[in-house]
Order: C-alpha cells, then structure tokens, then sequence
C-alpha cells in the first residue's frame, strides 16, 4: 500500500508561497491545499485554501522582507526602540530628546526602504502607491505582531495606524506635569493598551491554529502507521497463501 503523501515543512512551504509572483499565488496556494488534503491534513488544508492574495502594496512589503532583509530588520528594531523611549518617558526615566532620535531612526529606516522599493524591485514600486507602501511599513513595524508578518513576509493587506501609533514630541512626564502633557500620556496610554489587546488577540489565534496544526500532524501520523501496518500485514497474508499453494503442490 502505498505511503501518505505529506508535506515537510509547512512553515517553508508558506514561506515560499508568500515569496512567489503575485498572479502565481492563488494557483500556488490551492495546490499546497491539495497537497494537505491528500496527507489527511484537512485542517490546515482548509486554512490554506482560506489564505488571500497580497494587494500589491502588501506583495512590495513582502519582496523587501526577502530582498532587503537587513533593512527591514533595521525597521523592526527601530520601531522597538521608539516604543522603548516613549514608554520611558512617560515613566518619567526618559527625555523628548531620547523620543526624536528614535523617531528620526524609524523614519530614515522606512525612507530606505521605499527607496530600495523604488530602485531596486523588480518590477519598481512607483507613484502613489510608494506613500502607501511607507505608511504600511511603519504601521506594521508599530505593531509586535503585525511586525512579524511583515519580517516573514507574509502580508497580505496594507497596514494603516490603529490603535497605537508612535507619539510625536511626547514630552516626559515631571513632577508637576501640566494638564496639556497629562492629556497627551493619557492618549499613549490608551493606544498602548489597545495594541496589548490587539497582540494578545492575535497570539491567541496563533497558539490555537498552532494547536489545530499539531492535530493534523498527529492525525496524519497515526493514519500513516496504520497504514504502514496494514500493508506489513497484507505482505504476511501473501507469503502464508504462496506457502500454503507450495505445499498443495507437494502433495499432489
């Protein structure tokens, strides 16, 4: 009998369907669906057979994650580090001078990487879509979740700021701060919480697809040994009836 077809690694194998050409994607992805249904992975069949094609903005974001891959990384740690400054400064152990250097960081990382987008893809991100390419950029490196689609290269939308977005001239917090500055902390605050919200939202979904994963995988595995089993047993039942025809022969 033959073996279940399986798929190695599936990881890699949405890697790489994230990284083909945007009008290969959907004949691409139904057939790693189809792969997953013939190894008895129907879960994460149909989650793959669920997965949209990149807009374009979200595809150039992707093709920087594989082509640039030192510069987005450059972005990510950018935007860690303005999160950093700003949470210090509203702890009162930071400076608004600290919050414009780590803002002037972040910006220069996403100027060089609409650059790279405008001069080095292939085919070149151009005209309007450029602006948007820099705002999903930094969006997505706004936020710790959405920033890891963005490094694998796994977008599939633009990304726009919600709920949290680094402060502009947040000024520390003093002793005696004044009601303008209170609004303003308040204000971070609150879109801080919201993409606390937003990443345990998400981490939830993925521990639960994760989970589901595991599940097929054990599934698909338990199905292979059965099936290992019963073609060992069909390989013995063969060998008794030549055995037995042999010794039928014998006695005639």
């Amino acid at each position: 009998m033959a073996r279940l077809a399986s798929v190695p690694d599936l990881e890699q194998e949405l890697d790489r369907l994230y990284g083909v050409a945007p009008e290969a994607f959907v004949s691409e992805r139904d057939a790693l669906a189809a792969r997953l249904r013939q190894a008895h992975q129907a879960d994460a069949a149909a989650a793959v057979a669920k997965l949209k094609k990149p807009v374009a903005v979200a595809s150039a974001a992707n093709r920087l994650a594989r082509e640039e891959t030192a510069a987005v990384r450059r972005l990510l740690t950018a935007s860690e580090n303005l999160r950093a400054a700003q949470k210090r400064a509203l702890a009162g152990r930071g400076g608004a001078a600290e919050v414009a250097g780590a803002q002037v960081e972040e910006r220069e990382a996403v100027d060089g990487l609409v650059a790279a987008a405008r001069s080095r893809l292939e085919p070149p991100v151009t005209g309007t879509a450029l602006d948007r390419l820099g705002q999903t950029l930094r969006a997505a490196a706004a936020d710790p979740a959405t920033g890891r689609l963005l490094e694998r290269g796994r977008l599939t939308t633009e990304v726009h700021a919600s709920g949290f977005a680094p402060v502009d001239g947040l000024a520390p917090t003093s002793r005696r701060p004044k009601r303008g500055t209170d609004e303003v902390a308040a204000a971070a605050r609150a879109r801080l919480k919201a993409l606390r919200d937003e990443a345990r939202t998400l981490a939830a979904a993925a521990r639960a697809a994760e989970r589901a994963a595991a599940s097929a995988e054990r599934a698909a595995e338990a199905l292979r040994a059965e099936a290992d089993a019963g073609s060992a047993a069909a390989v013995r039942a063969a060998d008794e009836v030549a055995a037995a025809e042999a010794a039928l022969r014998e006695r005639s």
